[in-house]
């Protein structure tokens, strides 16, 4: 009996450890397991901050052609025309003469007093009285010819030259020939100046301009007396390329 009893105690003792080991349950802890998980995420979202650092592409550079841009080409400009008349002045001059007008032109012809000083591209050049052995004063020389009356200088003239055919320089002034007492602007009163050469034949009483240098209708006159047989006067003006000139005088432009 006492046997019996023995292994019912033994049972029982062990039928209660087993229980208590079955009651007393593990109690997980609900806030580690979010800590875990929150560490986790931020451990995750520091890797995806550096991988997408790391994979930010930089804004592509333009493409160039070459190493520099080009640059716009510059507008070509016109080349001068060299047969452009110049508009402004290309020199000036002043004169005076007083003596007789020839109607006719030999060696008998005479020549009066005064001079000529003129610029022309920068020279100055002045001609004056010229009188030659056995001829005597013969330049400056007013002569007529086709309404005016027109008064010449030269640079040079000698007795070889009264002798023979010789083309000369020469300076000129026409004035109308039945021009008046008075002042004015040559424009007005229908004169012209002129620098150019000229071909003269004393003994063949033939003058002939070949061609002009310089001319002008701009200037101004005094008259002070012109009686048909006899003329005193003066001028000054300026000089300007003769293309400019048209039909104003009757000579062509020297092309030297």
């Amino acid at each position: 009996m006492k046997k019996v009893v023995f292994i019912l105690l033994v049972l029982s003792a062990f039928f209660l450890i087993s229980c208590g080991s079955d009651s007393d349950p593990v109690i997980e802890n609900p806030d580690e397991d979010t800590a875990e998980g929150d560490d986790q995420e931020a451990v995750d979202s520091e890797d995806d901050s550096e991988t997408d650092e790391d994979t930010v592409e930089e804004p592509d550079e333009p493409e160039t052609d070459g190493d520099t841009a080009e640059e716009p080409d510059e507008p070509e400009q016109p080349e001068e025309d060299q047969n452009t008349p110049h508009a402004d002045p290309i020199g000036d001059f002043s004169l005076n003469f007083t003596g007789q007008i020839n109607t006719t032109i030999s060696t008998s012809s005479h020549g009066g007093k005064g001079t000529t000083e003129f610029s022309y591209n920068g020279m100055d050049l002045s001609f004056g009285e010229i009188s030659v052995m056995v001829v005597g004063d013969i330049f400056p020389l007013a002569m007529v010819n086709g309404g005016n009356i027109i008064v010449l200088w030269l640079d040079s003239f000698g007795m070889q030259d009264a002798m023979a055919a010789v083309e000369k320089q020469v300076f000129g002034i026409a004035v109308p020939q039945n021009a008046a007492a008075g002042s004015g602007t040559m424009k007005e009163l229908g004169s012209y100046a002129f620098y150019g050469d000229i071909a003269v034949n004393i003994q063949g009483g033939q003058f002939d301009i070949k061609c002009v240098r310089a001319v002008s209708d701009s200037g101004e006159y005094v008259i002070d007396a012109n009686d048909g047989a006899n003329i005193t006067f003066n001028a000054n003006g300026s000089l300007f390329d003769p293309s400019l000139a048209g039909s104003m005088i009757p000579y062509p432009a020297c092309t030297e």
